[in-house]
Parts: structure tokens; sequence; C-alpha cells
């Protein structure tokens, strides 16, 4: 098996037995040689093949075996035939506290899950305190997880898996539970590790984040993979599939995999380029330090989520280390996939910023008309010089989430108004 292959699969299929009542179990045991059970076929034929830091996402209504398929992966459940090859250490957040001693405390558990992924006791202990950043649940981390929300375990069980460096992270749509300040310090911590080669398989309903995350994807249905492709069109056979009355129509198409998946993942259509790569973290020389930013309505009330059609503001507060003037603040939007929808800054909008002696603070307010489509987005905010010499830049500072009452597809709303003229109809008769 060559070495750029990070996982195999090959004629992998899943079978379970269903009894009609328990008793037809027990009758099975007692009186052999007569079966009891109807066979259901969770997976069927499967062949796949993917390649060392590849994303992948995998889609499909619910029933159609992903979950199986991913466990497979993970080793937590064995095929009935067929064979699997990992080539790496795995981390998998598969579901809700998989993993999790509900009995133990959150320290116990983030000691016991650390090891179980492969993770010494030193490494652990040195990481714990990072492990607990992540997860910010306070001190509910020396609290029993039986105690916990559902929000609570998840924000803890990808902390774990967040800091086991992986090669291959399996994520099974857990991430849907948190909060949207945690969705977005997942998804930016998952791109960080794609950018680091870390393969990732992503099974998520969310079809924008399969477009936007992933370079294949692999659209499943009742255990059978239908076709694996280019995201944007698996995605658009998945919506059609979910409308169809008749989902045979579809044809399998696992030709040649792992030749598909490769052709993809040399496109750069969502690739992240070198600057976004360096902008993951807060950097600059300090002559200028941003002390705060909030999100506010226009009576500087702060809030964190945002209407459609609104208006909201973006206020940066700063304090100048030494004489400059030459400010330029800036803010840069994105959605959960780092893909840049709008920024500016006060030297683009011609707003002259006065000039600042050491220990002078400033507040610059941006006002912006919110025509953006409900989900979760975040600001990157810096401050740097006419120059373009970077005195503090946040990445990802402030999390904000829009609501829409009304019903659109993409990223903006862009409010469209539908006119329809009724002509009168003009008839003529000959005879």
């Amino acid at each position: 098996m060559g070495q750029d292959i990070a996982i195999s699969i090959k004629n992998v299929s899943k079978h379970y037995k269903r009894y009609a009542r328990p008793v037809d179990r027990l009758k099975e045991i007692l009186l052999p040689g007569k079966s009891r059970a109807q066979e259901f076929c969770a997976l069927q034929d499967i062949n796949l093949e993917i390649y060392r830091g590849e994303t992948v996402g995998i889609i499909g209504q619910n029933g159609s075996g992903k979950s199986t398929l991913l466990q497979i992966i993970a080793g937590t459940l064995m095929p009935t035939t067929g064979e699997v090859y990992v080539n790496g250490r795995i981390s998998a957040l598969l579901e809700l506290g998989s993993g999790f001693n509900p009995e133990f405390t959150g320290r116990q558990n983030v000691f016991f899950n650390g090891q179980i992924l492969g993770l010494s006791r030193e490494v652990i202990e040195a990481k714990f305190d990072e492990i607990a950043a992540f997860a910010e649940i306070g001190d509910f981390i020396d609290q029993p997880v039986k105690t916990y929300s559902s929000g609570m375990v998840v924000r803890l069980a990808f902390a774990v898996i967040a800091n086991s460096e992986p090669s291959i992270l399996i994520v099974d749509e857990a991430l849907a539970v948190g909060d949207a300040k945690f969705q977005a310090r997942c998804m930016k911590r998952i791109r960080e590790m794609k950018q680091q080669g870390v393969t990732i398989l992503f099974v998520s309903h969310d079809s924008s984040s399969v477009k936007m995350l992933c370079k294949s994807a692999v659209l499943m249905n009742q255990g059978k993979i239908l076709e694996i492709g280019e995201p944007k069109e698996v995605v658009n056979h998945y919506i059609a599939l979910l409308s169809s009355d008749n989902p045979e129509q579809y044809q399998v198409n696992q030709s040649q995999p792992s030749e598909e998946i490769r052709e993809i993942e040399n496109h750069d259509d969502f690739v992240i380029d070198n600057h976004q790569q360096k902008a993951l973290h807060r950097h600059g020389n300090q002559l200028v330090k941003i002390d705060n930013v909030k999100l506010t309505d226009l009576d500087n009330k702060e809030i964190t989520k945002v209407e459609t059609g609104s208006i909201f503001q973006i206020l940066v507060s700063l304090t100048a280390k030494a004489e400059l003037s030459d400010l330029v603040v800036g803010i840069s939007l994105r959605n959960l996939m780092g893909m840049v929808i709008y920024g500016t800054n006060t030297y683009l909008m011609e707003a002259d910023l006065p000039c600042l002696q050491a220990g002078e603070q400033l507040t610059v307010g941006f006002q912006i008309p919110c025509h953006l489509n409900k989900g979760v987005y975040t600001f990157t905010v810096g401050v740097h010089s006419e120059e373009g010499i970077s005195y503090d830049w946040i990445d990802e500072l402030i999390v904000m989430e829009v609501i829409n009452n009304s019903f659109c597809e993409g990223i903006v709303d862009l409010k469209s108004v539908v006119r329809i003229d009724k002509k009168d109809a003009v008839y003529s008769h000959k005879k």
C-alpha cells in the first residue's frame, strides 16, 4: 500500500441482524439451525481511497450509512466483510460524549480520552491548560461529565481532539451542538489542521460547509456510495436526491474514486493563500495595542446577534505606545470557512485619524448595514501604518450570528422584489 494513501477501503460491507421479538434471539441461540432474524445491510460493497492531506466531505440522508462508515474507519466498529487500511493516528469526534465516562470529572476524562488517542500522560499534562482554555467550561472541568450540558460535552471532546495532533481527523456532525462562538473556533482549528496537512473526513448536513471546506465529496444513500466528485456537483445531486421519489435512479459511480479525489485536490479553488495562513493569530510590533473590540447596535449596546436589514457597529478601542501620525484601522469579515466576505479600513474610506501621543487612546467605529444571510461570521481587526507596517492584528476576534426571518440561499440577502405584470389577453376569432 502506498505511503500517500491515508485510508483505503475495499469491498467493505456491514450487516446487522434484526429480530421482530427479543425472544427470537434467544430461540436462535437455543435452537440453532434456523435463522429467526432479518438481515439489514448498513453498508454494501464500499470502495474508497483517500490520500494524505485530503479533506473529504461525506453527505447523505439520515440512515445512508455515513456514521457506520466512519466508525469502521475509526476502528470502533468491525466490518462484516472487506478490508480497511488506515495509515496514521486517528482522532474522531463521532458521537456526543463518545469515549467519556459520565462518572468521571472533565479533568479525568481529558487524561483518559487523551491516552486512548495515543498521547502519553506527560504530553496530556503539558497540553492540559490549552485544552481547558479551548473548552471554556470553567470550574466544570472538575465536575462529573454527567452534570454537563450537551454543549459542554462537545466542547471538551473537541478540545481534546484539537490538541491531540492527529494525522487523520474525523468529525461527524457533533459540532452542530455548540453555540456560534464555539463553532467558529472549531472551524478555525479545522482549517489550521487542514493547512498542516491533516487528512480530514467531514460529515455535515450543512452543504455550504462541505462546499467551502472540502476539496471532494462522497454522496451516500442506502448504504452505497452513489458518487465521488467535486463538492459543488455532489451537493447539487444530494439536493436532487432529497426531492427524488426514486433514489435508485442515481447510478453508483465508483470506477476510479482515488483518481477523482486526487484530481480535485490539485485544484486551487478553495485554497487559503499564504497571507491568510499567517493571519491565524495576533501579531504586530505593538506600537499600538488594541484594547477592546465590540459588536454593538446603533445605541452602543453590545450584542451577539444581528438581524438581516439592520445596522450594526464594530467599535475598535486602541492605545498608542508611541507618537504616531499614520494610523490605519481595518476590519475583515469572514464566514466560518475563512472566506473573506468584506474588508475595509479608514484609509480606503478616506477617514483621517488624529495624531496620537504615547498613552493616548482612540475609538474607531465602523457602521455596517447587514445584508448577510443567516449564519455565523467572524471579524478580524487590525491596526497598521499607511505603509503597511503592522502595529496590532487580531484574527477572528469577534463572532457574530446573523438571523434572518426571510428565506434565501447563499451568503448575502439582496432583498429582491418580485414584480408580476398580468396583461389582458386579446383573442381573435375568424369565421
